[in-house]
């Protein structure tokens, strides 16, 4: 049992840690850091700060959209490229 108090602690550090980085990057760049949502630290994170700065919807999917679309691009280069 304290085992797993013990990680649920770890795993809340950790989430807090991810929100303070997305903060720190949404405040940097704005809604064009949304570009950077498909990230595998900051990305979840970024989205949810966006959600709860009221950004506008026809803002925020086009620039989801843009960012993933750009990954899945690169990923298929680099598949095709192995």
């Amino acid at each position: 049992m304290a085992a797993a108090k013990g990680a649920g602690a770890i795993g809340g550090a950790t989430g807090r840690n991810r929100l303070e980085r997305a903060k720190v990057i949404y405040e940097r760049f704005g809604a064009w850091s949304l570009l950077f949502s498909w990230l595998p630290v900051v990305g979840d994170p970024l989205t949810l700060l966006a959600g709860l700065a009221g950004l506008r919807l026809w803002i925020f999917l086009p620039l989801v959209a843009l960012g993933k679309l750009a990954r899945y691009i690169l990923i298929l280069w680099l598949a095709q490229a192995i």
